[in-house]
């Protein structure tokens, strides 16, 4: 059942109307219902007005309630009725919402030709009954100098509304007394370049202030305390791995790669890992490379690794995140020997608990609650906008287990929007996308697909889209540039919001080898200011990010990246 309050305060203010006059053009009047059922004539404002009222009419109270708050604001300006409102503009934005303000507000609305000579309007105002006029500033400074003016009787006129740059207080006065009515200023419409860059501002304040709560009871000193203890605990973890098969716990002895290789006996698909464990634990200073020889340290014993565990344990459990977590990596510390041989590979499907793990970071650790509850209020923002195509296309990149996707579309649904979007939900892996279907099932309006965004086939077929949604596809990337113009090819006019690595993520290379094998990427390390550059290189507008650079939850290492696409 419809209850009234559910009923778009536009729509019921049509309905009142009803057969009156809701639109005029020339000689041709339509009513409030009329405009209800679609009739309007083709072309210009009046089919504009009948598409918008269409599309604002489905769509639950919820959705059209920022719309409606823009229009009363406009309403207040017209002022109390009568209204018989002559719109001398363009259907665009603003002219549209100056016609359905006037509607709103229990009026009529008057469409009529801006670019008819000025001479001829006097007699047409006076001959409509016009209580408001709407036009181009340059407009009204001609017609409040013509001296026909004042042969007419423009007595019923009461408030005009001027378009365009900022006026002459000269020009303000002459109008005045050539109309004898109050004289309003509009500013010129911004270019779309600014009406995006404000919209990207707008959406992505709205998803910072829903997903500040996540946060709550977070220091920044908390968060660099765990970072420092975890990285701690990931590079003894690779040091401790590698000197238990006898090599890197001598500094007085150098070993190339290929000697460290062969006596851990690591697996060809682990190599390039190993490689990068070897980097870490240089650039970390805890062994050393000279020439093509990397030089060791004194043994590091099970204690030590246990204790530095313990101390990043005890900074993490709690407030950012499950202890489930840290007893996970530490699992995984315990059987990287075996593992990087490949001699406990006994199926080639990722162990549960590793899923498990991956789920958990994404859903129940705060940077994961907090980037969620972002991704889903900006989608549900983007997708209520009346600028927004129907239906809004999303295509989401690397969803993994569909821990995003669960927090977009679980948003969407909570509002009533979902059944206005068509989502492609996608991934590289076979495995994860059955696990994201299966988790998804009570959304029908879900899609779901395999999908290479490096090497796969291009999705041009299947676009383009309004909204592309990615996690870690930057930092996995061969050439991070090349990567984000392949993106901004998806939604050409749209929305990019793309979540990413901003630090050195140690301890994934360790868990890491228990999944499938970590993209190369280009051996560049994760910053914000990396994918900044990514994204500016590859000609995207403003790219904003959440949390921010000042935000407590930044040192832990991931933000999301939001920009317009050109």
């Amino acid at each position: 059942m419809i209850t009234l309050s559910a009923i778009p305060a536009l729509v019921s203010a049509l309905r009142e109307l009803g057969d009156r006059p809701a639109v005029v053009v020339g000689d041709r009047a339509i009513s409030g219902l009329g405009l209800l059922v679609g009739v309007a004539p083709q072309g210009g404002l009046p089919q504009a007005l009948a598409e918008r009222i269409a599309a604002l009419a489905v769509r639950p109270s919820a959705e059209t309630a920022p719309v409606e708050r823009r229009l009363r604001h406009w309403a207040g300006i017209l002022g109390p009725p009568p209204i018989r409102h002559t719109v001398l503009y363009p259907a665009t934005e603003l002219g549209i919402e100056l016609a359905l303000a006037t509607l709103l507000a229990g009026g009529t609305v008057i469409c009529d030709d801006p670019e008819q000579p000025p001479d001829e309007l006097p007699a047409r105002l006076e001959q409509s009954g016009t209580t408001h006029l709407s036009l181009p500033s340059d407009l009204l400074w001609r017609l409040s100098r013509l001296p026909s003016l004042q042969e007419r009787d423009l007595t019923a006129l009461r408030r005009v509304l001027h378009i365009g740059p900022e006026p002459s207080q000269d020009d303000v006065y002459a109008a005045m007394d050539a109309l004898g009515a109050v004289i309003a200023h509009v500013r010129q419409p911004q270019t779309a370049a600014e009406v995006a860059d404000a919209t990207l501002r707008a959406v992505m304040g709205i998803a910072a202030d829903d997903a500040w709560k996540q946060a709550i009871g977070v220091t920044a000193d908390h968060a660099r305390l765990f970072v420092e203890r975890l990285d701690n605990a990931a590079l003894t973890t690779m040091l401790r791995t590698l000197q238990q098969a006898g090599v890197l716990d001598d500094p007085a002895r150098g070993h190339t790669l290929a000697e460290i290789l062969e006596a851990v006996r690591v697996s060809a698909e682990h190599r390039p890992l190993v490689e990068r464990w070897l980097h870490a634990l240089v650039r970390h200073q805890l062994i050393t490379r000279r020439g093509g020889r990397f030089q060791g340290c004194p043994p590091v014993d099970g204690v030590a690794a246990g204790e530095a565990w313990d101390r990043a344990a005890t900074a993490w459990t709690g407030q950012l995140g499950p202890a489930a977590v840290i007893d996970h990596l530490r699992r995984c510390a315990d059987r990287l020997p075996g593992m990087l041989s490949g001699g406990q590979h006994t199926t080639p499907r990722p162990p549960g608990e590793t899923l498990r793990a991956v789920d958990t970071l994404a859903r129940r650790t705060v940077t994961g609650r907090y980037l969620g509850s972002a991704l889903g209020t900006a989608v549900r923002h983007i997708a209520a906008s009346p600028q927004s195509p129907r239906p809004l296309r999303v295509l989401e990149l690397g969803a993994g287990t569909g821990a995003t996707t669960e927090a977009i579309t679980d948003t969407l649904a909570a509002c009533g929007a979902g059944a206005g979007v068509d989502y492609l939900c996608t991934d590289r892996s076979a495995l994860l996308l059955g696990l994201a279907r299966a988790r998804l099932r009570r959304h029908p309006w879900l899609r779901f697909g395999l999908l290479d965004p490096y090497h796969g086939p291009s999705t041009s077929a299947a676009g383009p889209f309004d909204v592309v949604v990615s996690t870690g596809v930057l930092s996995g990337a061969p050439d991070a540039e090349a990567t984000a113009r392949r993106l901004a090819g998806l939604a050409p006019g749209g929305w990019l919001l793309a979540v990413e690595p901003t630090r050195e993520h140690l301890e994934l290379l360790l868990s890491r080898v228990f999944l499938a094998p970590m993209p190369a990427g280009d051996g560049r390390p994760a910053s914000s200011q990396r994918w900044l550059d990514a994204l500016t290189a590859a000609g995207l507008g403003a790219v904003l990010t959440l949390p921010g650079e000042a935000h407590p939850l930044t040192p832990l290492g991931h933000q999301l990246f939001a920009t317009r696409l050109p």
